[in-house]
C-alpha cells in the first residue's frame, strides 16, 4: 500500500471508529432507564487517544551517533545542542508550531519560558560540564520546543533522548524510561556493526513498539560500499535478534545530516538542491510518515477497535440476558426474585466490607515490606553501599585518582535501578491481589444471573482473532502502562504536558495503573541531589579511601532525602515516595469499589427488570427494540475490521 492510500486508510479507520464509539456512548446515555453498563476506563482511554491523535516519535540510539544532528537537519537549522563529545543531557520534546517557543517543563507540571540561547545551558552536557548545572527553582522533567516541523503529520512530536552508552549513567536511564512512553522510534545507527549495548537496547524498544525505523547517519563520511555493507550486516543482526517483533519489517534508511542541513542553509539554489537530493532525506521522510500512519492506523485504532468489540459484546449479552429473564419470569417469577435477592445478600456478605478490608490489609503488608526494602537500599550495610565500600577498599594508587570522576552518577544509577525493581515488584504483587479479587467476585455470582466480562454469551465473531491478539499484546500494555489516574496524575503534573490525552482520558478503575511518571521522574530528582560537575567535587578530595567512602554515604543520604523529603505537586505530596504510595492506595480503592459496585448494580438492575416485566408485559418489546438498534452497530465494526485487515503487517 502506497503512502497516499495508507494515510487515507488510516484516516478512514479513525473516522469510522470515532463515529462508532460516539454512537455507542450516546446509546448508553440515551436509554438511561435501561441502566446499561457504562464503557470502562480502557474504552474511554482508547477513544481519547484516537480522537486527539497525539503521537510521540522517539529518536534514540547510542551516544555520538548523531541523533541531535539528525533532528537539526530535519528541522532545517542548528537548534538542538550538538557536540563532538556528549551533547544531550535531557529529553527534548519538539512539537510543530508556527511560532518558536521554548519551555522548561518541571517535574511538578509547572513550566518556565526560556530563550533559544538557553537551550544548551539547560540541555547540553558539554555546557553543564563547563559551567556546572544551572540554578533552578524546581526539578526539570524535560525541555519543550515549539518550532516548524512541516515534514511531520499533524500532532506528531519528536522526542530527542540523551542516548545510551554514555559515560553518564543517568543519560541511559533517562532514555530507557522515556522510551517506554513512545509510539514509534527512529533508531539512529552509525555505518558500523551494531554493538551489544545497541542490540540490548533495541530489544527494550521493540517490547514497547514494533514501529521502528532505522537510520544510518554520517554516510557522507564513508564510502558507498562501506555504508551499504554496514546496512546489510546490521539488517542481519536486527533480524536475528528482534526480527520477529518488527511486524512492519526491517526498514533501514541512510541519510547525511550534514548534507541536509547544508541544503537548508545554502544560498545557492543549485547546490542546495543537489545536497538535498543526495542527503537521503526523501526516503527518511517517507519512512517516518509511513511508520506514523501505520502505528496510528493499525495499533492505536486497533486498541480502540478491541475496546469497541468488548463493549459491543457486553451490551448485547446484557440485553439478551434481560430478555431471557423476562421470558422466564412469566412462569418462574417468585423463584427468580428469590435467586436475585439471595445472590445480592450472599455477594454483599462475601465480597463486601469485610473482604475489602482484608484486601486492603494485604496491600498494607506489601507496602510495609516495601518500606523495609526501600530503607535497605539506603542503608550503610545495604548492597549499594557495600558494593562501593568494597570497590574503594581494593583501589590501586593509580585508579584512586580517577575513581571519583563518575562515582556520584554510578551510585544514582544503582539507586534508580533498585527503585525500579522494587516498585515493579510491588505493583505486580498488588495487581495479582486485585485480579484475584475480581475473579472471586465473578465466582461469587451463580451462573446465568448477570452478564459478566468473559461470559461470551454471544460473541459477535466478526473480528480476526489473530488481529486482536497481536494488537492486544503489542499495544494495550503500553497504553495501560502509561495511563495516569487520580493521585498519579497529580503527583507528577508534567504528565498533562507530555501525555495530555492519557492524563485526561482515564478517570478510574483499571486493575492497577503504574504511576509511571513517579518512576520516570525519580531520576531527575536524584540527579538534582548531587547536581553540578562531579569532577569538580573530587578535585578537593585527597587520595584517601575514607573520604571516598564518606562521599558514598553522603551521596546515598542525599538521594534518600530527595525521595522522602522533596515536595511534589505544589506541596500536595510530602515526597515522591509518599506520592507513589498514595497513588497505589488510591488505585487499589478505585479498583475494589468499581469491581464490587459494577456487579451489585447489575444484580439490582436485573432484579428490577424481572419486577417491571410483571408490571409491564410490553417490556420485552422494548428490550427487543434495543437489541435490534444495538445490532445496527455491527456493520460499522465489520467495516473497521476490513480496513484494519488491509494494512495489518502480518
Amino acid at each position: 500500500m502506497n503512502q497516499t492510500n495508507l494515510r487515507q486508510t488510516a484516516e478512514r479507520i479513525k473516522s469510522v471508529l470515532c463515529e462508532l464509539m460516539a454512537e455507542m456512548t450516546a446509546f448508553q446515555s440515551k436509554y438511561k432507564k435501561a441502566e446499561l453498563p457504562t464503557p470502562n476506563s480502557s474504552f474511554a482511554l482508547s477513544k481519547e487517544l484516537l480522537e486527539r491523535g497525539e503521537f510521540n516519535l522517539a529518536v534514540c540510539g547510542k551516544v555520538k551517533n548523531g541523533k541531535s544532528s539528525l533532528i537539526n537537519a530535519l528541522i532545517g537549522r542548528e537548534l538542538l545542542p550538538v557536540c563532538t563529545d556528549v551533547a544531550t543531557s535531557r529529553v527534548f520534546k519538539i512539537s510543530h508550531a508556527e511560532t518558536d517557543k521554548y519551555y522548561l517543563i518541571y517535574a511538578n507540571g509547572n513550566r518556565k519560558e526560556i530563550s533559544e540561547a538557553e537551550l544548551a545551558l539547560y540541555g547540553s552536557q558539554a555546557e553543564i560540564n563547563k559551567r556546572g548545572e544551572q540554578e533552578i527553582e524546581q526539578t526539570i522533567a524535560y525541555i519543550q520546543i515549539y518550532t516548524k516541523l512541516d515534514f511531520l503529520p499533524e500532532n506528531v512530536s519528536i522526542i530527542d533522548t540523551p542516548g545510551i552508552g554514555s559515560t553518564y549513567p543517568q543519560h541511559t536511564a533517562i532514555t530507557k524510561r522515556f522510551i517506554k512512553m513512545t509510539d514509534a522510534a527512529l533508531f539512529v545507527i552509525n555505518p558500523t556493526p551494531l554493538e551489544k549495548i545497541e542490540i540490548d537496547f533495541l530489544k527494550e524498544v521493540v517490547d514497547v513498539t514494533p514501529g521502528v525505523v532505522f537510520v544510518t547517519t554520517k554516510i557522507d563520511q564513508n564510502s558507498i560500499d562501506v555504508v551499504d555493507e554496514s546496512i546489510k550486516r546490521n539488517a542481519e543482526l536486527i533480524d536475528k535478534n528482534v526480527g520477529d517483533k518488527l511486524l512492519f519489517g526491517i526498514n533501514i534508511q541512510k541519510m547525511s545530516s550534514a548534507l541536509l542541513l547544508n541544503a537548508a542553509i545554502d544560498k545557492d539554489e543549485q547546490t542546495s538542491q543537489f545536497n538535498y537530493e543526495i542527503s537521503g532525506y526523501g526516503d527518511v521522510k517517507e519512512a517516518i510518515q509511513n511508520i506514523v500512519f501505520l502505528t496510528l492506523g493499525y495499533y492505536r485504532s486497533g486498541f480502540a477497535y478491541n475496546e469497541s468489540i468488548d463493549y459491543y459484546s457486553t451490551i448485547l449479552d446484557t440485553l439478551r440476558l434481560r430478555k431471557k429473564k423476562i421470558v422466564e419470569a412469566k412462569t418462574q417469577y417468585e423463584t427468580l426474585l428469590a435467586s436475585y435477592d439471595k445472590a445480592y445478600r450472599d455477594f454483599s456478605l462475601k465480597m463486601g466490607d469485610a473482604k475489602k478490608n482484608e484486601i486492603r490489609s494485604q496491600i498494607e503488608v506489601i507496602l510495609r515490606t516495601m518500606e523495609s526494602d526501600f530503607n535497605q537500599i539506603f542503608s550503610s550495610k545495604g548492597k549499594i553501599a557495600q558494593k562501593y565500600f568494597d570497590e574503594i577498599e581494593h583501589l590501586s594508587s593509580e585508579r584512586i585518582k580517577t575513581y571519583g570522576d563518575d562515582l556520584g552518577n554510578r551510585i544514582i544509577s544503582d539507586i534508580q535501578d533498585s527503585w525500579d525493581s522494587l516498585t515493579k515488584l510491588v505493583q505486580n504483587k498488588i495487581a495479582a491481589i486485585l485480579l484475584q479479587y475480581s475473579e472471586d467476585c465473578r465466582m461469587a455470582i451463580p451462573d446465568g444471573l448477570i452478564t459478566l466480562p468473559g461470559n461470551d454469551v454471544d460473541n459477535p465473531n466478526i473480528q480476526d482473532v489473530q488481529l486482536r491478539d497481536r494488537i492486544g499484546k503489542m499495544r494495550n500494555e503500553l497504553f495501560l502502562g502509561t495511563a495516569l489516574t487520580g493521585a498519579a496524575t497529580t503527583v507528577i503534573g508534567g504528565a498533562a504536558f507530555f501525555f495530555p490525552a492519557v492524563a485526561t482520558a482515564l478517570t478510574a478503575a483499571l486493575p492497577i495503573i503504574a504511576p509511571v511518571y513517579v518512576i520516570v521522574n525519580l531520576g531527575v530528582v536524584l540527579w538534582a541531589a548531587i547536581s553540578g560537575n562531579s569532577k569538580a567535587k573530587f578535585e578537593k578530595l585527597q587520595k584517601n579511601k575514607s573520604q571516598l567512602q564518606k562521599y558514598v554515604q553522603d551521596t546515598i543520604a542525599s538521594c534518600r532525602k530527595g525521595i522522602v523529603e522533596t515536595s511534589l505537586a505544589d506541596n500536595k505530596y510530602q515526597s515522591l515516595y509518599q506520592g507513589f504510595v498514595l497513588a497505589l492506595r488510591e488505585q487499589v480503592t478505585n479498583s475494589i469499589n468499581t469491581t464490587y459496585d459494577k456487579i451489585k448494580t447489575e444484580l439490582s438492575t436485573m432484579k428490577k427488570t424481572v419486577v417491571e416485566s410483571k408490571q409491564d408485559p410490553s417490556l420485552v418489546t422494548g428490550i427487543e427494540y434495543l437489541i435490534k438498534t444495538w445490532e445496527g452497530i455491527k456493520p460499522k465494526l465489520q467495516t473497521v475490521e476490513q480496513l484494519l485487515s488491509e494494512i495489518k503487517p502480518f
